[in-house]
């Protein structure tokens, strides 16, 4: 559940009401203390005032559910619902309050159609909902419609929360940092004030190792590289740095020479994993760092997991003093985040400037199961949504023109186990679950899901956003509208993809006729034999996805009538039948994604190993190791194909050289991987190596 924090509360856009002057009304005179006065007055007064009140109370209650001249209708199946004012609770830094709070006596799952007047007026609808308070915590519950000239707003609910109040996101200003793979390129539409390539790495002496990419950015964006040392062998050497006090000091040396001579803005370091026994060491290192690197005009950033409820290293207090930017990465799980996010917040804005702190938001899916969390690109998840097969007939020998041949979204459809794609309010985001046994729930991470988490950044009015991959890679999701629209209006609309949009189409380019247009089952018929491509589209509500799968149909036997006759028939030969094969996905068009991590080992004797990471290609089948001995050689038509490996391998041993004649010559090395479709990735950055002979 969406939570977010307390904070003192802020003062009103007025005074109550009590202390604000009024005309004198018809009846004040009765009520002035006078030294002698007739008790009919008074009688009259105290009757009249009654009157009053109650009628004020009908008022009230009437602008809630709606009806007379507040606006709103009264809505839903249930009846008897009763509301009372209550105090407002404490609002978050990033909320105000656009009404009063007001407390529900209905039967649990009452469902109402809510209007509550408004006591200051928006420009508009942006930013502005309803919230419910739960166990301490604020809740946006639905979207308003303001409605009767900026004096109400309108909102449906099913089932009716325990207690409603309208707030309105402070509009603020922004920063934005985007955080691309080694050798990688910004996507098109990132607007970034800081970019930081993952270039570097820590070394065990306390020297950094890396190259820059090479990147054309613009003068006022801030170039801050990554240092990472989360990775299982990295985040070992920043303990072993840590805990020693020479490699500390060696490491910082290294760290602050390398801002300086790549003229680096600042450096960022994902040391996400330090040992909480080290705690002590990392505080003082960060503040050593920080006060270096501010000597010479440069900024420290930090990217850290968020506090929990699990011991850490972290000392937020001294790291908010010690750095510049503070990046929080999010919780794996979408189920657990908008528990655990909340919470992370609630500490950090106590211990750390606000201004300073940066939302990730990674644009990457996931899929959990027993309790584990696998992260997937767009299009890796998108695949599989997208599984068709045929169910019927079973044997691909049957399919023959004239016969029903059912079509079926396997990872979708509730026959195979699986759910349609649904938008999940406990996640924010859209899912489906497929699997049995060993069920799998995938996420997916898109410009719908990730407006909804910018909404933290709001609530708690953060410095800004930070992505975790803002390149241009194909399996990457665009989520830069929703990070634009940010930037530029200084929140974000909250919208969920429409439902119609989400259900599958289909479409046979090659003819023949579906029962239904629509759905995660079909049936479709031939009238001819012959080839045919059936067709599923499938939508997110942000980008449209084919899928193709290939049907041979053969020509149905013709079955004539046989006259009666009084003697044997001649006996004919027994037809052969055709053997067709089993029906299998067209190829697929979508290319593997970029390798990265490409790494030359320069030996000794006479040969070279290069090592990259694996492909997350769900359909990979191999490998391409091209190499060239030319600096600037043109990809492909300059590059000689040394090998093929098999998937699942991920380092080359090329010794096919003649020593001495090949000594010191350097030799440069892409790789790229291909699927069972033969879709080949691009080639990864280059990476060169000298040739050491014995």
């Amino acid at each position: 559940m969406r939570r977010f924090p307390p904070r003192d509360q802020p003062p009103r856009d007025r005074p109550p009401r009590r202390d604000l002057p009024r005309p004198e009304g018809p009846f004040d005179r009765l009520l002035r203390a006078r030294t002698q006065r007739d008790p009919a007055p008074f009688i009259i007064g105290g009757t009249v005032v009654f009157l009053a009140v109650v009628i004020l109370v009908v008022v009230l209650v009437s602008g809630i559910f709606g009806g007379g001249d507040g606006g709103g209708t009264s809505g839903g199946d249930d009846i008897g619902i009763g509301a009372d004012p209550g105090d407002m609770p404490a609002l978050p830094p990033g909320l105000v309050a656009l009404s009063g709070f007001f407390e529900f006596d209905a039967e649990e799952g009452a469902r109402a159609q809510i209007s509550l007047q408004l006591r200051s007026q928006p420009e508009d609808e942006t930013g502005v909902g309803f919230y419910t308070y739960n166990e301490g915590r604020w809740q946006r519950v639905a979207d308003a419609s303001i409605e009767n000239d900026g004096k109400l707003a309108v909102a449906d609910f099913d089932p009716l929360p325990a207690n409603l109040a309208v707030l309105r996101v402070v509009a603020q200003a922004y920063q934005v940092a985007a955080s691309i793979p080694a050798g990688g390129s910004l996507h098109a539409d990132a607007q970034a004030a800081i970019v930081s390539p993952r270039d570097y790495t820590p070394l065990g002496d306390g020297a950094i190792e890396g190259t820059v990419t090479e990147l054309d950015l613009a003068e006022d964006v801030l170039l801050i590289p990554t240092i990472v040392g989360s990775g299982g062998d990295t985040a070992a050497v920043v303990d072993d740095i840590l805990a020693d006090e020479s490699l500390r000091a060696a490491h910082l040396e290294a760290i602050v020479e390398l801002a300086a001579g790549g003229a680096f803005d600042g450096v960022d370091l994902e040391y996400s994993f330090v040992d909480s026994d080290l705690g002590d060491e990392f505080s003082e290192f960060v503040e050593d760092l920080g006060a270096a690197l501010r000597d010479d005009g440069r900024r420290l950033s930090l990217t850290l997991p968020p506090p929990g409820e699990q011991r850490q290293a972290y000392d937020w207090k001294a790291i908010g003093e010690a750095a510049d930017i503070v990046k929080i990465l999010p919780i794996a799980d979408p189920l657990e985040y908008w528990e655990a996010m909340p919470d992370a917040f609630d500490q950090l804005v106590k211990d750390v400037d606000p201004r300073k702190l940066m939302l990730v938001v990674s644009p990457f899916s996931s899929e959990i199961s027993d309790g584990e969390s696998r992260s997937l690109g767009y299009l890796e998840a998108m695949l599989l949504a997208s599984d068709i097969r045929v169910r019927e007939p079973a044997d691909a020998d049957d399919i023959e023109t004239e016969v029903g041949v059912k079509v079926v979204a396997v990872n979708l459809d509730e026959s195979e186990g699986a759910t349609d794609i649904e938008w999940s309010d406990d996640a924010a985001a859209l899912a489906f679950s497929y699997g049995t046994p060993g069920r799998r729930t995938v996420y997916i991470e898109n410009v719908f899901s990730v407006g909804f988490k910018l909404e933290i950044a709001q609530a708690y009015a953060l410095g800004g956003i930070a992505i975790a991959d803002a390149s241009a890679r194909t399996d990457v999701a665009n989520i830069w509208p929703a990070i634009n629209q940010l930037l530029a209006n200084g929140t974000v609309d909250l919208v969920r993809p429409n439902g119609d949009a989400l259900v599958p189409r289909w479409e046979a380019p090659d003819g023949g006729k579906f029962d239904a247009a629509a759905g995660t089952t079909v049936v479709w018929r031939a009238e001819e034999a012959g080839d045919f491509i059936l067709r599923m589209l499938l939508s997110d509500g942000d980008q449209r996805f084919g899928r193709d799968l290939t049907v041979k149909v053969k020509r149905a036997a013709s079955i004539g009538l046989t006259p009666l006759v009084t003697f044997p028939p001649e006996e004919e030969a027994t037809p052969t039948p055709t053997i067709v094969p089993t029906p299998t996905p067209t190829p697929d068009a979508v290319a593997p994604a970029k390798i990265t991590g490409v790494s030359i080992d320069d030996s000794e004797d006479g040969q070279f190993t290069i090592s990259w990471n694996p492909s997350a290609a769900p359909d990979l089948e191999k490998y391409r190791i091209y190499a060239t001995s030319q600096a600037d050689a043109d990809f492909p038509d300059e590059y000689e194909l040394v090998a093929e490996v098999p998937e699942g391998t991920d380092t080359y041993l090329d010794n096919e050289f003649t020593c001495p004649d090949d000594d010191g010559i350097p030799y440069y090395y892409v790789i790229t991987a291909v699927d069972a479709s033969g879709n080949e990735s691009p080639a990864s950055s280059v990476q060169s190596g000298s040739l050491n002979c014995p």
